[in-house]
């Protein structure tokens, strides 16, 4: 079951990156470890029985990156306020593709949250982060879906 929610969740993400943020990943193991990333996004799909956790790691860089291409603008134009939007709409959209492949009825989707990562702010779903992701090699975040029950 774990195996399955990752490879879904695999391609979610690489969907809704390539169309819309214009953006390729690897998928691998470069977002495990000590591999520090700067912002982390989360949404929660809710049903009656429980709620399924998608969370992103992403490095600000890439933020930027996917950002300005979902904006179409400059990276240097980018600032915090833009790539916490994109994060969100990220979240957001890769929450819609996993429910709309999952096809369970009853589901609602919650409201995305974003935050600058520091030490003290990772939660336990953040820490187990199992699907690492690359752009061009580098690593560039990981995600995590879990399910919670109620």
């Amino acid at each position: 079951m774990v195996f399955e929610r990752e490879q879904l969740l695999k391609h979610v993400i690489s969907d809704v990156l390539e169309t819309m943020f214009f953006s390729m990943v690897e998928f691998g193991e470069c977002g495990q470890g000590d591999q520090c990333f700067d912002y982390g996004s989360e949404i929660h799909l809710l049903t009656h029985s429980g709620r399924t956790a998608i969370s992103l790691r992403v490095s600000e860089e890439f933020a930027r990156m996917i950002t300005a291409n979902f904006l179409g603008v400059e990276e240097n134009q980018v600032n915090d306020d833009d790539m916490e939007d994109s994060l969100k709409e990220l979240a957001n959209m890769v929450a819609g593709g996993y429910h709309a492949r999952v096809k369970e009825a009853g589901w609602r989707l919650g409201i995305p949250r974003v935050w600058k990562i520091g030490p003290e702010s990772m939660d336990a779903a953040q820490r187990a982060a199992e699907l690492g992701f690359a752009f061009l090699g580098e690593p560039a975040g990981s995600a995590v879906v879990d399910y919670l029950p109620a």
